[in-house]
């Protein structure tokens, strides 16, 4: 092509070549000449039908391939003079091997090269190895294939296999013996170079491409379907491209045992309406491409929240300290008038507080004017506060000063007071509590409401969410009766039929047997967990605040499991109440819960309560000091102090020893930073769902994470802790693991602490905690890691070959890749190494083969540890069907078991075969390919 007045590359192809617009080849065109491989005309044209000469095309070659390495000596042609415009190049694209010339010692510089000479040349000077049986392939491919030169059979075979060649308008027409023209060469050096540009319906073997790279994402096909993403939403298509189910899910794993597990904006109804089997995938890229700009920044924002590892960081988050009190109408004048209300919410601005807990349930009564309690017993408002709306006067004059209001709901399941279950029980006495003999559930004078039973449960929850709808709040707090019930208690008929239904037996006599306890405990949590959803999606801005009494004696005595509440995120922020009178106690209480019960990531969210006055106690100002900076140095940022008039005693001494020192600068109330720091944004405005393959809702399951199914078992995750729930939804295992696998051979690893264990299909400990690390379970053995080495384990954990590894990987097809000395071998399941350690890295063997590396190239062996395809490759994938994906230089292609390159590398990323397609990557966009390896043997 013309190169002695190249015209300037940076101009358009466009504006520049008039004889190109409506060419087939335009974009292979552009592609070299933005590149400054080819130019065109000084008339301004590219005369894409001319022919191009040897020297032309030798002189694009060494353009093309400024890199290419020499493979011969330099040979000097007859026919081209030291002075030829193209002798340089001649010289240095047949040194790297494109040419060698003609026998008589000529290179005919001025010849047109036919095609066959062209895709030889690249052939050669690429220097790929040619096809020794080439005469089936080029009789699959080619109509004239009996026209094609004898020599060059196995080169065009090569080039076929490689995409090099390239047919119009016929594909099936190689026409070998034709002057190729300045368009054609243009789209060959195009395909050589991997550039796109080139319609794929004009290259022979692009009928390997079974569905067309349309999609953002791609996986592998499973049981007749694989998931896609368009845009930000995904979906599923089945083997011809079409969606079975449309592109509208925000989360979307692959089926698996028959199901599918996706997750959805609440927007979304139901799924009905993202089943068709008539959608597109190319019109709904269409759809999907105006969607993506307005969607990319909440994208990116919803990517950094649903992280696989949904443990909030608060060093990523700001910080601020918690200082609340909270108010109470028992010894307490503070309800009594709007007056009193506006002094005290006043006093503590001044004082450096920043949130109050004023109560407003307590002894059956509200202390708002309540339709619940009114349609209930007929009691709308505490009678002491008849006309009048208490909290919403506190409010108002917190809102003066700024600080933040969160009601204290501090009677929870407690009916009444030494008033034999008030008027609540007098109108529902079948709401009753009651201990093992029956009688109304009563401790420390307090009469109780059955907190197990749903009409009681939906009543006090009804009267939170009365609240919340009703007024501007920053949360709602719970405290050591709310979720609680004395252990004494959950004798009701209702609690025991549950239990025996669940686990064949009455319940125990004694109420703290062990298993009784925490099962009744978990019912508390279940209801906590139902509180909090339901408050976050009225409104996901609420704090959910609990006060409960310390770990475990508020287990042992009122079945509060604070411990399970932190770890399932549950509360955003707790309360503990560490009410001791000295100062050594409390530090005692303060080190047992940041040392054995709160990991650094929860102790951000852990607020102590204080005690400052109860009777006629009242704390002195330096132990509330000394407490207070005791909670700084353990790094909790804050405190609650009981109660209120434990301030305003003796001249204001403790809020003027807070306001001179510890509060002495004002800090806002960060509702956000709390809430970051929580578990909310998985829970609100999203939902999870198991469908079948047409999009039918199978269940729903209410977790913050939830995994597919593997031996009808899922994986899920409430807040910091992992548990396993059966395909009906139910959990088979307390959400009680730190880590969690996915079964395989009836067993799954599971991290409690530091240690791992294992258990079985029904949630029980098979292998008790025991390992520093582990692996699942292949071919009856786990590898197991002890004070750094590996050794492997059968399922009743007994030791089948002792720790002597410093890496193991499963076993697959009888062997496992095990490091010793910084070098990879494999040993069998005695523990023999059977392939020495000689490897710098290993996989796994798959269809009697393995990917290898020796230093930085990757080969494969067989189970003997004979190399039997050489280490050439930059990085290898397993077999799969046949096939191993295997990545040359910058691209990605598939090898059979011989090591020949049955797909050619051509793309960008790819996946293993699955159901006879592969999910394959070009540019930005992924398709699926088919297995050509059957049309290779």
């Amino acid at each position: 092509m013309q190169l002695s007045r190249p015209i300037a590359s940076g101009m358009s192809t466009n504006s520049i070549f008039a004889d190109t617009q409506t060419h087939w080849a335009k974009d292979s065109i552009h592609q070299l000449f933005t590149r400054q491989i080819i130019s065109g005309y000084p008339d301004r044209s590219f005369r894409p039908n001319n022919p191009v000469t040897r020297a032309e095309f030798a002189a694009i070659l060494n353009k093309a391939f400024p890199q290419a390495t020499p493979v011969r000596d330099t040979i000097n042609f007859g026919d081209v003079p030291a002075n030829h415009w193209a002798n340089p190049a001649i010289k240095t694209v047949t040194r790297a091997g494109f040419f060698s010339g003609y026998p008589n010692g000529t290179f005919q510089p001025n010849q047109p090269i036919p095609r066959v000479q062209a895709l030889v040349a690249l052939v050669s000077g690429l220097q790929y190895a040619r096809d020794p049986n080439p005469i089936p392939i080029l009789q699959q491919y080619y109509d004239d294939a009996a026209t094609i030169p004898n020599y060059a059979q196995g080169a065009i075979a090569t080039a076929t296999r490689q995409f090099l060649v390239v047919n119009y308008p016929e594909v099936k027409r190689l026409h070998p013996n034709r002057n190729a023209t300045r368009g054609e060469v243009a789209a060959l050096i195009t395909r050589a170079l991997k550039l796109p540009g080139v319609p794929r319906q004009y290259v022979p073997g692009w009928d390997i491409i079974a569905i067309e790279p349309l999609f953002d994402e791609a996986d592998s096909f499973t049981q007749g379907r694989a998931r896609v993403k368009l845009g930000d939403k995904w979906g599923y298509i089945d083997k011809t491209g079409t969606f079975v189910i449309n592109p509208q899910l925000d989360e979307a794993e692959p089926f698996s045992e028959g199901v599918a597990l996706v997750r959805l904006k609440q927007n979304i109804a139901n799924l009905s309406g993202v089943r068709s089997r008539h959608f597109s995938a190319r019109s709904a890229l269409a759809l999907t491409n105006s969607q993506r700009a307005e969607n990319d920044q909440v994208e990116a924002y919803n990517n950094y929240l649903d992280e696989q590892d949904l443990t909030p960081n608060p060093n990523q988050l700001p910080s601020t300290e918690i200082r609340g009190v909270w108010l109470t109408n028992t010894d307490s004048q503070v309800f009594n008038s709007p007056k009193n209300i506006a002094e005290a919410i006043e006093f503590l601005a001044k004082t450096g507080f920043n949130v109050v807990f004023p109560v407003v349930w307590n002894n059956g009564a509200t202390l708002y004017p309540s339709r619940l309690m009114r349609d209930t017993v007929g009691l709308e408002i505490d009678p002491r506060f008849t006309g009048r709306d208490p909290l919403a006067e506190l409010i108002q004059a917190a809102k003066k000063v700024g600080l933040a209001v969160i009601p204290w709901f501090e009677y929870g399941f407690a009916s009444s007071y030494n008033q034999k279950g008030g008027r609540l029980l007098a109108q529902k006495p079948n709401w009753a509590a009651r201990d093992i003999q029956g009688n109304l559930l009563t401790k420390n004078n307090f009469e109780w409401l059955n907190a197990f039973d749903p009409q009681v449960q939906d009543f006090v929850l009804g009267l939170i969410l009365e609240v919340i709808r009703n007024y501007d709040i920053a949360g709602i707090q719970g405290d050591d009766r709310l979720p609680a019930l004395p252990s004494e208690g959950g004798y009701d008929t209702q609690t025991v039929q549950r239990y025996m239904q669940q686990f064949n037996r009455e319940p125990p006599s004694n109420p703290k047997d062990a298993q009784w306890l925490q099962w009744r405990a978990d019912l508390l949590t279940d209801f906590l967990t139902r509180l909090y959803r339901q408050v976050v999606a009225i409104n996901p801005e609420l704090v959910i605040s609990m006060a409960p009494s310390p770990y475990p004696w508020g287990l042992q005595e009122y079945l509060q499991d604070n411990q399970a509440w932190r770890n399932q995120g549950l509360v955003d922020i707790i309360h503990p109440q560490l009410y001791r009178r000295d100062f050594t106690s409390y530090k005692q209480l303060v080190d047992r819960l940041v040392n054995d019960q709160v990991n650094p990531v929860q102790l951000s969210t852990v607020i102590p309560g204080i005690l400052i006055k109860s009777g006629s106690y009242r704390i002195s100002s330096e132990d509330l000091v000394q407490a207070i900076e005791y909670n700084r140095d353990r790094g909790l940022s804050g405190e609650v102090l009981f109660f209120y008039e434990g301030l305003r005693q003796d001249n204001d001494t403790l809020a003027k020893a807070l306001r001179s020192r510890l509060y002495a600068q004002s800090v806002p109330f960060n509702a956000t930073s709390l809430k970051a720091q929580g578990f909310t944004h998985r829970r609100v405005g999203a939902e999870y769902r198991y469908i079948d393959r047409f999009g039918n809702l199978i269940t729903q399951p209410q977790f913050d994470w939830v995994d597919s199914f593997q031996e009808e078992r899922a994986r899920v995750r409430m807040g910091y802790k992992w548990g396993y729930i059966n395909q009906t939804g139910k959990l088979i295992t307390r959400l009680a693991f730190d880590q969690a696998d996915q079964f395989a051979e009836g067993l799954a690893r599971v991290k409690i602490g530091s240690l791992y264990g294992y258990i079985d299909l029904s949630g029980q400990s098979v292998i008790l905690p025991q390992f520093d690390q582990g692996t699942r379970f292949s071919q009856g053995l786990a590898a197991v890691k002890v004070a750094n080495r590996w050794g492997y384990i059968n399922k009743i954990g007994q030791w089948v070959i002792p720790t002597q590894f410093d890496q193991a990987q499963f076993f697959s097809e009888g062997l496992a890749a095990v490091q010793l000395a910084g070098k990879y071998g494999y040993c069998d399941s005695r523990g023999q190494l059977v392939i020495p350690a000689n490897f710098d890295t290993a996989g796994s063997f798959a269809q009697g083969l393995a990917p290898v590396q020796l230093r930085d190239r990757w080969g494969y062996i067989n189970p003997t540890g004979e190399l039997v395809i050489e280490p050439q490759f930059n990085a290898a994938q397993p077999f799969s069907q046949g096939l191993a994906a295997v990545k040359i230089e910058s691209f990605w292609g598939y090898i059979n078991q011989k090591g020949d390159q049955v797909i050619s590398p051509e793309f960008d990323q790819v996946k293993s075969f699955s159901d006879g397609l592969a999910p394959i990557r070009m540019g930005k966009r992924w398709g699926y390919i088919r297995n050509l390896f059957e049309k290779s043997q």
